[in-house]
């Protein structure tokens, strides 16, 4: 009796301490928007979150950028590229939402 009741202890013993593996996230629901709203991150942190991955992916986002009528003008956007060459610390709102180029080109000014 006694090697009975211990062998049904060890056996709960064992299910008991493999139950957390079964709590496994997968990347996916790791980086949903809802997961990371749910552990207390803002909604910027989920897009940013999302704009990496889709960078990464070579997907579409489902944030859309918002730029300006007037940013679509090329003289304008030459003028605005300038101060922002001139002045780092200008904010254009366009964190993250821009091409990769991985060859420096004469309109990167």
């Amino acid at each position: 009796m006694k090697k009975i009741l211990s062998a049904l202890f060890a056996t709960f013993v064992f299910f008991a301490l493999s139950l957390p593996s079964l709590a496994v996230i997968t990347p996916e629901e790791a980086m949903s928007e809802t997961y990371i709203q749910g552990h207390g991150h803002s909604g910027e942190m989920s897009r940013l979150i999302d704009l990496q991955t889709s960078q990464i992916n070579c997907t579409q986002t489902k944030y859309k950028g918002t730029d300006p009528e007037l940013y679509r003008d090329k003289k304008v956007n030459f003028i605005r590229k300038v101060f922002m060459y001139f002045d780092c610390g200008l904010d254009d709102e366009k964190f993250m939402q821009h091409e990769i180029k991985y060859t420096p080109r004469f309109d990167n000014l």
